[in-house]
């Protein structure tokens, strides 16, 4: 359960999904998702640090965050992230 912003210099409490942005990390031991053998993680960035950072997907399966590039709407966006057995084949910022 996700409780606090993911950016380790924020850290800024949940209370409410008025803004940022959450992702839902779904790694599988394969690449059947619809076998019990996948594992489901929530990720948070509160409004103000979503403005600078967004999340990056690492090959290991790791999930990071760094300063964004591009500019994005001010609502609150939620998305699915699957990562196949294995970690990621290559770069994955949404």
């Amino acid at each position: 359960m996700i409780d606090r912003c993911f950016n380790p210099a924020c850290k800024r409490k949940l209370h409410y999904l008025r803004d940022g942005r959450v992702v839902r990390v779904i790694q599988g031991k394969s690449d059947d998702y619809s076998t019990d053998d996948y594992s489901i993680e929530h990720y948070w960035l509160c409004g103000p640090c979503y403005d600078v950072y967004d999340f990056v997907f690492l090959p290991s399966g790791k999930v990071t965050i760094e300063p964004r590039s591009r500019g994005h709407s001010p609502e609150v966006h939620f998305g699915d992230v699957l990562l196949p057995a294995g970690g990621y084949k290559g770069y994955c910022g949404i």
